[in-house]
């Protein structure tokens, strides 16, 4: 594979809804994991071992690149260390993404690793992730490529051989089923490494934060575990249940990607400190364009159409000629024709260098004609340059198109029109079948439909417009005063100790995948932005905060064991096969798990599912459930919690309306308020799919118009 291919791999790999392509995304990975001949006969090393290795090796590259960046020209160093690690320090953490699923909730190993990827987040707070901070750098140092995504995976201030590895890692967390080994001993060797050499041999003023900011194995705050410690205990974990050697395998294959990565920015960065490298590179990445401008300007008796055609020969020819040209009087840049004539305000080649660039040239001009520029390089320049270039295989012109779309669509299959018993257990992996999206896009279709069906008329529900001025907490704390007031007022009657133990396992479908409409807001992206960041902290509360005693599945399991009920594990064919479940006890799961495939395109019916679950049992059903459990003698932990956690002032409610004021915040106001009103209407459809409306005529208008829709 050519690194250019790893940036289309790369900015693919970054769509939240992404299924890798298991016709080219799969073999690109695959081939890049594969273990090197030289290390399939190494002997075994335990963990610690590789850490302690690890550790050494990063000490050594570290005082490598502060050699390297000690020049009188480092500024251009500076800016290719920078832009070289941009792809990896964007995603710091997010090859963690997807290893919790609704399936896998209730296992340690899991909350685990979902605990660490929370301190990559920065968990509770907008944009408090890992990435971020790296963004606040590129920011400082006048980055434009500066988020993740296909503008970067197309920027020529960005070497293709640094998307190789976040690419593969990237692609890797979207298949977590087949690399979930693989990926954890990976993250270890992350963690073991820290911050990445090439950034760990910056100064501090390069910073403007400190560059223990970017350490993967420091704890960010002082009450949080440190995820070095948490990386060994989840390998070790694998290591004891006989997994050692694909744990070990993704250990070494990252630590030899991070120092072929290195070896290849080392290069490239000693090259930036030459003084011809920064203006050279600038001529390379323009020349096809300035081609078409100059063919009849001369330049020691050739057009200068024909210099850039040959610009692959090397820098030493093309830079001798201009330095002894008319447009450049060296060592006098502001006296140089090229500097204040051309590309001045009366010039002919007015904006056609940025500011930065101008810079540049001033400062080429600057160190003419000095040891080491271009008219002291020799021959041996065009050598240098291009051994290094072609070895790299890393130049890339602005004219190379980086496709981000899926190189293969997903396959569509069969998944066929399966009963919702029968597709639950499918939905509940990260992993999709074919046809299983096909599905799945459709199920959530006819229940929004369906949902949508004379909204106007409901009894209850969000109101019909959303105000910009107070947003829904006013709203919410009416509706919380409204469901204590039914409450004190009713007097549902008790029930039977068979009927509370039926209604309590016919809803364990559903309460042991607690959080499962969210999982899509485990994507790195999603998880830290202005409204996403309150659906992961509701997510990572419903999973107990990586905590196991605390999570809520296992809560739910004690409390069904306490009343006889001994399930199988979630994601078993079993479960899913229970003869004590009802069918339409899989219903609602099922259009959790499916939309929660689509957290991009769903993402307003989302934000008002998530408002009605976090609402609908505060201070009501909560309560009642609770008399009915301890009148029978159960444990209300369960009931406790939620009527805690989801409270109105500073629980999951609360977090439910900021995350839609957020949202709709951010809409952009096109046409009046008319964008916002539709998202707004799409809000409210999602709110009321909680309890969508039944019978004949809502069916058939959820599923005629979900195909028309669909037309």
């Amino acid at each position: 594979m050519t690194n250019v291919e790893y940036r289309a791999l790369y900015a693919r790999a970054l769509d939240p809804e992404a299924c890798p392509s298991p016709d080219t995304d799969l073999p690109m990975v695959r081939a890049a994991i594969d273990p090197a001949a030289g290390r399939r006969d190494e002997p075994e090393r335990d963990l610690a071992g590789l850490v302690d290795e690890a550790c050494r090796w990063a000490a050594e590259r570290r005082q490598g690149f502060r050699s390297v960046l000690d020049s009188p020209h480092r500024a251009s160093g500076l800016r290719c260390v920078l832009g070289n690690c941009a792809p990896l320090a964007l995603s710091a953490g997010a090859w963690l993404q997807w290893l919790s699923s609704a399936g896998n909730a209730e296992s340690e190993l899991t909350l685990t690793l979902l605990r660490l990827y929370s301190s990559d987040l920065g968990v509770g707070y907008p944009l408090a992730d890992r990435g971020s901070a790296y963004r606040a750098v590129l920011r400082a140092h006048r980055f434009k490529d500066e988020a993740p995504g296909a503008r970067l995976a197309a920027s020529d201030q960005v070497e293709s051989f640094s998307f190789r590895l976040p690419a593969v890692l990237l692609t890797m967390s979207r298949l977590p089923d087949r690399f979930r080994l693989e990926l954890v001993g990976a993250d270890l060797c992350l963690r073991a490494v820290g911050v990445l050499p090439p950034l760990a041999a910056l100064a501090p003023g390069d910073l403007p934060v400190p560059v223990d900011t970017f350490d993967l194995g420091r704890a960010r705050t002082l009450d949080e575990p440190v995820p070095l410690d948490l990386a060994l205990a989840a390998a070790q974990a694998l290591v004891d249940r006989g997994d050692g050697d694909r744990v070990r395998h993704g250990f070494r294959w990252a630590a030899e990607e991070l120092a072929l990565w290195c070896d290849a920015l080392e290069q490239e960065t000693r090259l930036a400190t030459h003084p011809d490298y920064p203006v050279w590179r600038l001529i390379w990445n323009r020349a096809r364009q300035a081609s078409v401008y100059h063919g009849q300007f001369p330049l020691e008796g050739r057009p200068l159409a024909e210099w850039f055609a040959d610009v692959d020969a090397g820098p030493s020819g093309f830079l001798r000629a201009l330095a002894r040209s008319t447009l450049v009087r060296p060592g006098e840049p502001d006296r140089s024709p090229l500097v204040c004539g051309l590309i001045g305000e009366k010039g002919r080649m007015f904006r056609v260098f940025t500011e930065q660039e101008i810079a540049l040239l001033r400062d080429w001009i600057t160190h003419l004609p000095q040891e080491g520029s271009a008219l002291g390089a020799g021959e041996d320049a065009d050598e240098r340059h291009r051994r290094l270039r072609v070895a790299q295989c890393s130049w890339h012109r602005s004219d190379t198109k980086i496709d981000a779309r899926p190189a293969h669509a997903p396959a569509a299959g069969d998944f066929g029109r399966p009963t919702a018993r029968s597709a639950y257990r499918a939905l509940l992996s990260r992993t999709e079948p074919p046809g299983l999206r096909q599905f799945a896009h459709r199920y959530v279709r006819r229940w929004l439909a369906r949902s949508r069906f004379r909204m106007d008329k409901a009894e209850r529900g969000l109101p019909a417009r959303w105000d910009p001025d107070n947003g829904l907490r006013g709203w919410l704390a009416a509706e919380h005063d409204r469901h204590g007031a039914a409450w004190a007022t009713g007097d549902t009657p008790l029930p039977s100790r068979e009927e509370l133990v039926e209604s309590t396992l016919q809803l364990a479908p559903l309460i042991l995948i607690d959080g499962g409409w969210l999982q899509g807001y485990t994507d790195y992206r999603l998880a830290s932005s202005p409204a996403g960041h309150f659906l992961f902290q509701t997510y990572w509360d419903e999973l107990g905060n990586g905590i196991w005693r605390q999570n809520h599945p296992k809560i739910y399991r004690d409390l069904l064991r306490e009343m006889g009920v001994e399930l199988p594990p979630t994601d078993s064919e079993e479960f899913a096969a229970w003869p004590g479940f009802d069918d339409r006890s899989f219903a609602l799961p099922v259009f959790w798990l499916c939309m929660a495939k689509f957290p991009q395109t769903f993402a307003p019916e989302i934000l008002g599912l998530n408002l009605a679950m976090e609402l609908s049992g505060v201070g009501g059903s909560y309560r009642d459930a609770q008399v009915a459990l301890r009148h029978h003698g159960f444990s209300t932990q369960f009931v406790d919690l939620h009527n805690t956690i989801d409270n109105v002032s500073t629980g999951h409610s609360a977090w439910a309306v900021d995350a839609i004021d957020t949202f709709l915040a951010e809409q952009p106001d096109l046409a009046g308020r008319r964008t916002t009103d539709a998202v707004w209407q799409r809000i409210r459809g999602g709110y009321r799919s909680l309890s969508p409306p039944q019978g004949l005529a809502a069916g058939v208008y959820g599923a005629l118009t979900a195909e028309i829709g669909r037309r």
